[in-house]
């Protein structure tokens, strides 16, 4: 019987076992960045800038997923009707509240704030509530969340439907 000598493994081979037990461990991760990734720590919302952006304690500004509402004045030009009263409904609902993130695809948009959907601590998404209380149009363009999808369509739906905010006759 021969007896093999036993090596110690080589530089290149424990770098290479070692990459692959991160890829194994970062995996989960990869997979929560394609379908949203949901942050647990729940942070303050300090500030409601307009009906579809807010700021948080960390002073990050949040641009709500998914949505559009209509644009304050600025700069000299008028708002858009239903502005303020966009505003005004999300800074009842969640201003000084704590609320939880889940992350897009995309992180940041052009202007450097933070892309989300805002989940209130009884699970509550914002950005659907919106949709159905009729302070904000759906966006689809840039895709939407395959468990999100159904929901918001509905959502925006009885809104119009229920002639509600932005819905209603003028």
């Amino acid at each position: 019987m021969t007896r093999r000598k036993f090596r110690s493994p080589s530089a290149l081979k424990l770098a290479l076992v070692f990459l692959v037990g991160l890829l194994i461990f970062r995996l989960p991760d990869a997979v929560n960045e394609q379908a949203g990734t949901i942050m647990p720590a729940s942070i303050r919302v300090t500030r409601v800038i307009d009906g579809d952006t807010i700021e948080l304690a960390d002073g990050r500004r949040i641009r709500l997923l998914g949505i559009d509402a209509p644009e304050l004045g600025r700069n000299g030009s008028s708002a858009e009707a239903g502005a303020e009263a966009s505003r005004d409904w999300l800074r009842q609902r969640i201003e000084g509240a704590l609320v939880t993130l889940r992350y897009g695809p995309r992180r940041l948009d052009g202007y450097g704030r933070t892309l989300a959907w805002v989940l209130l601590p009884g699970g509550e998404l914002i950005n659907r509530a919106l949709l159905e209380s009729g302070h904000a149009r759906l966006v689809t363009r840039f895709g939407l969340p395959a468990d999100l999808s159904a929901e918001l369509h509905s959502a925006t739906a009885r809104a119009r439907v229920a002639r509600r905010g932005i819905w209603s006759k003028k």
